[in-house]
């Protein structure tokens, strides 16, 4: 049986991640699957937790789910650890005495509850005594009409207000200033700040060690001078890997070991990632997380489909895919500061059709949209089964890479 599994981060006003939602499907349909209660549906949410290793996927954070009518009324949350799930009621749940009966139970064994897609009624009172989280999807309910009832609610409950679909800055400073306490959406992922900024010292100096890379005949000895001149780097790239990711048995403890033990390619691939990692201190670390998330996903599922492209150059080209946002500068204006080759160029700026193709499923299977007509066509194409094995891989990177 396939299951997908992908996660959507949610922060807090300081943009670090106070959790992720979960979203998880049985296959490309995207759609809760529907259960009967038997011992089989049981089994299916249990194994696909357990596959997944769920506290790995949450990287210590709470994963919210979503859990439907029937799901509730069986009290199927019971069968998960309390401090690694917060429990999302759909906004289709009526507040039956069924469902009141379970949320009430969940309550007591300290389970923290959170009311999806929220439009308030007074039926949903009962609910909102038990919940934790009230979210809040501000493009159907936009944020200029509900100022009332975020004042109600803030005023008696205490409640935290989750801003779910946030899409622009914009919309995130004005949820803030209305009073919420999360968000959730891809504000992150476009430059905040549309006019042209300057560079600062230490970006010009993370360029400058990404260019070397890119030279034909690369200096080891110079790259070696280079880390070493540079304390973040060098700190960051000798803590990954004596990582868990890579379980060597001996520390490395010089640069040069490290550069002997990973050799050129993978020396280029995380160098990337460290010096990417450093290029705005003030975009929050899961911008610099799914760029990492990404580039693994596009160097594995380049080995099953067809480019011009290289393992390396694959995982570059997802890595840098979000350096507008990162850099808070259009794409048109980066590139040139950076010896990429022309065909990366062009793949960074939207002109190879084979690397676009690649970039539009990793980016629909990081969202969830998993009946994206990209995946109906390609539906049975072996690809589409290592989807969800890539994804945890990539996750198990990014992860040890910045705990």
């Amino acid at each position: 049986m396939d299951i997908f599994v992908a996660r959507q981060p949610v922060f807090t006003k300081k943009k670090r991640v106070f959790g992720y939602e979960l979203l998880f499907r049985l296959g490309l349909e995207n759609v809760f699957p529907n259960t009967d209660g038997d011992t089989a549906t049981a089994n299916v949410l249990a194994n696909t937790f357990f596959t997944f290793e769920l506290t790995e996927i949450l990287a210590g954070k709470p994963g919210l789910i979503n859990f439907t009518k029937n799901l509730i009324l069986q009290k199927m949350p019971l069968l998960f650890p309390k401090e690694h799930i917060i429990i999302e009621v759909l906004e289709n749940i009526e507040p039956t005495p069924g469902i009141i009966q379970s949320l009430r139970t969940f309550k007591r064994e300290g389970f923290r509850i959170a009311l999806d897609d929220f439009v308030y009624d007074p039926k949903f009172d009962p609910l909102i005594s038990f919940c934790s989280i009230i979210k809040f999807d501000i493009l159907a309910t936009p944020l200029d009409s509900i100022g009332p009832l975020i004042e109600d609610i803030r005023s008696n409950h205490k409640i935290s207000l989750l801003a779910e679909k946030v899409e622009t800055h914009q919309q995130f400073e004005q949820a803030v200033a209305m009073g919420f306490d999360l968000f959730q959406g891809y504000f992150f992922a476009k430059p905040e700040i549309l006019i042209k900024k300057d560079v600062s010292p230490n970006q010009i100096t993370k360029m400058k060690l990404i260019s070397e890379l890119w030279k034909k005949d690369l200096d080891l000895e110079r790259m070696e001078d280079l880390i070493k001149k540079d304390l973040s780097v060098s700190y960051k790239l000798l803590k990954f890997l004596n990582s868990a990711y890579y379980r060597r048995p001996v520390a490395i403890n010089t640069i040069k070991d490290a550069i002997i033990f990973l050799g050129t390619d993978e020396l280029k691939k995380f160098i990337h990632v460290i010096a990417v990692s450093d290029l705005n201190e003030a975009k929050p670390n899961e911008l610099i997380r799914s760029s990492v998330i990404r580039a693994r996903m596009c160097e594995q599922c380049g080995g099953m489909l067809k480019t011009q492209f290289s393992a390396e150059e694959l995982f570059t080209l997802g890595l840098f895919s979000s350096m507008d946002a990162i850099l808070d500068s259009p794409m048109e204006e980066i590139l040139p500061t950076i010896a990429f080759s022309n065909k990366i160029k062009d793949a960074l700026l939207g002109q190879d059709k084979q690397y676009r193709l690649l970039h539009m499923l990793i980016t629909n299977f990081e969202k969830g949209q998993w009946d994206n007509r990209l995946y109906k066509l390609m539906e049975g194409r072996k690809i589409i089964d290592k989807l969800p094995e890539f994804y945890l891989n990539a996750i198990r990177m990014a992860d040890s890479f910045f705990t």
